[in-house]
């Protein structure tokens, strides 16, 4: 009996859960700190002849518009017990600010039948209709107050961009300061170089000597300071999107608009553009940082197993003509276990006057060059409809995504969401947005074909061995890659030569630019058919793409 009347005691006691929130130092200061609220939830206690179940739940410097809070998971997660009588808060704004969210924490509370106690304003948990009505009425109103901070805030940043400033977190090498030199609401907080912006400088600059890569960039950067999370270098996506970003050369993009900023530049617009080509082109010849520039290596291949060729010098007192040293390719599958390919070394010297004499060869047709002239502005025309539209396509995805990054704004300033999600948004949006720009940039390469240099190009061609001979082997290699893909090589004699696709098309075209003794004097009419019926333009556009390349080797006086 006793101890049956000892339980009903114990049921009729309140079991107490007790949340407190602040979200801003402001907060701390008028009245509503984390210890006034707790205290005036223990006074509440005391007063209801309640026990305190748990310490109470605390959230210091977080929004009410984000579900994302410790306090109130660990609250949620106490309740599912099923023996809390009451949750006490100071005003159920404190549990949350979004309608949603509310709806959804009072859901919950009121599965377990708990009333919710409010210090000020109101709550009701039980079930006349009104009085829920009116709580639900409550919670609209305490959302209210962080949407309309939010689209102030959203205002007051875009007059900010307007005004030159720019509004976001400043990239790497620059530094959110507040300016001591304020004239207007808007510059109070600029964005400007920080004291390691000369390496962001100097990223860009070694990136256009196309001698370095993205990866040994990661590691320049750093060793000389710029950490990412867990002290480890930045991630191979931040420095790409680094190398992308306008903001460096002066131009801002934030929220769907675009403008020039007042913040100092690190590079100019030309370095910029540069390195958008290399990056564009990265991928079709690998960067490597070589000890010895040896001109074949990459395009020569073994016709026995198909592994490329390598080079190297052998050493020995004896190669009195090479001051000690002897260049030599050879198959690098050879004397490897397993290849069992036994391809014969060849010297550095013969086999590189094997692939001149192969130069020598290379002559466009006078007719070739006058079937083209007559030939490809006509293409240019009939793509020109097409070309508009995909490029239009294209800028449609791009407005797309940007309208997607504005509304991602408004999330993270409306507090929906937290910052890990933003990253993770923000490296999808880059992705896509990188694709997009790069379509763009190859459409832009087809429409903006100037026919003057392929004009060039294929007069020069009477004099091609005589100007590769007076290069050196970096404009050589520049040459080479022009005219051939591969070029394979067995018992150290040349035996089959792949051309690029530029070339090949026109030996599809039956209009071989090898000297031969058996021209057909009909190709001019085949090479226009072909030309004219190449649905996806890919002889113009490779043409374009593959004399930009060599253009500063074979006409110095033009670049």
């Amino acid at each position: 009996m006793r101890l049956q009347e000892q339980n009903t005691n114990q049921s009729e006691i309140p079991q107490i859960l007790a949340y407190v929130r602040v979200s801003t130092n402001n907060q701390k200061m008028d009245g509503l700190s984390i210890e006034t609220q707790q205290q005036l939830i223990k006074e509440k206690v005391m007063s209801m002849g309640g026990e305190l179940v748990e310490d109470i739940y605390t959230d210091e410097g977080k929004s009410g518009t984000n579900m994302k809070r410790d306090g109130l998971s660990n609250l949620l997660a106490r309740v599912t017990k099923g023996d809390i009588t009451h949750i006490i808060v100071q005003e159920t704004s404190r549990l949350s600010r979004s309608l949603p969210d509310y709806l959804l924490i009072k859901t919950m509370i009121k599965k377990y039948n708990i009333e919710v106690v409010a210090l000020s304003g109101i709550s009701y948990s039980g079930d006349d209709p009104y009085m829920q009505s009116f709580d639900e009425m409550m919670a609209v109103f305490n959302s209210l107050q962080p949407r309309i901070s939010g689209y102030k805030a959203k205002q007051n940043a875009i007059e900010k961009f307007k005004a030159g400033y720019f509004p976001g977190m400043a990239p790497p090498g620059y530094d959110n300061i507040i300016n001591p030199n304020s004239t207007c609401a808007y510059d109070k907080r600029i964005v400007a170089p920080c004291s390691l912006n000369p390496f962001i400088t100097n990223i860009f600059k070694l990136y256009a000597t196309r001698n370095h890569s993205i990866v040994s960039l990661r590691m320049y950067l750093f060793d000389n300071g710029f950490k990412g999370r867990y002290g480890k270098p930045l991630s191979y996506s931040q420095v790409d999107n680094i190398l992308k970003n306008p903001f460096y050369y002066g131009w801002m993009e934030w929220g769907g608009m675009e403008g020039w900023g007042k913040h100092k530049p690190l590079i100019d617009k030309e370095t910029f553009d540069l390195v958008q080509v290399i990056l564009a082109d990265k991928g079709q010849y690998e960067i490597r940082k070589r000890k010895h520039n040896f001109l074949l290596r990459g395009i020569t291949f073994c016709e026995v197993c198909g592994r490329r060729y390598t080079a190297e010098y052998h050493y020995n007192k004896k190669y009195v003509a090479g001051g000690g040293k002897l260049g030599m390719y050879h198959c690098c599958g050879l004397g490897k276990r397993g290849t069992g390919c036994k391809a014969k070394y060849i010297t550095v010297t013969d086999l590189e006057e094997l692939v001149r004499q192969e130069v020598a060869k290379l002559e466009f047709k006078p007719e070739f060059i006058k079937a083209v002239d007559n030939n490809m502005r006509e293409v240019c025309e009939d793509k020109s409809y097409e070309i508009e539209l995909a490029k239009k396509a294209a800028e449609n995805r791009r407005d797309a995504i940007k309208v997607q990054r504005e509304r991602i704004d408004d999330q993270l300033l409306n507090g929906h969401i937290g910052g890990e999600q933003l990253t993770r948004l923000n490296a999808k949006l880059d992705a896509r947005m990188s694709a997009v720009q790069k379509e763009l940039a190859d459409i832009n390469k087809i429409r903006t074909i100037d026919t003057s240099i392929i004009d060039e190009i294929l007069t020069f061609t009477n004099n091609i061995v005589k100007r590769y001979t007076e290069v050196d082997n970096d404009h050589k290699r520049g040459f080479l890659h022009f005219f051939f893909k591969e070029i394979f090589i067995k018992n150290k004699q040349i035996v089959r030569i792949t051309y690029t696709p530029a070339i090949q098309v026109l030996n599809e075209a039956r209009l071989s630019i090898l000297r031969a003794e058996n021209h057909n004097p009909n190709t001019t009419t085949e090479l226009a058919r072909t030309i004219k019926t190449f649905e996806d333009f890919r002889l113009v556009q490779q043409i374009r793409e593959d004399v930009e390349k060599v253009r500063p080797s074979l006409f110095p006086t033009a670049a």
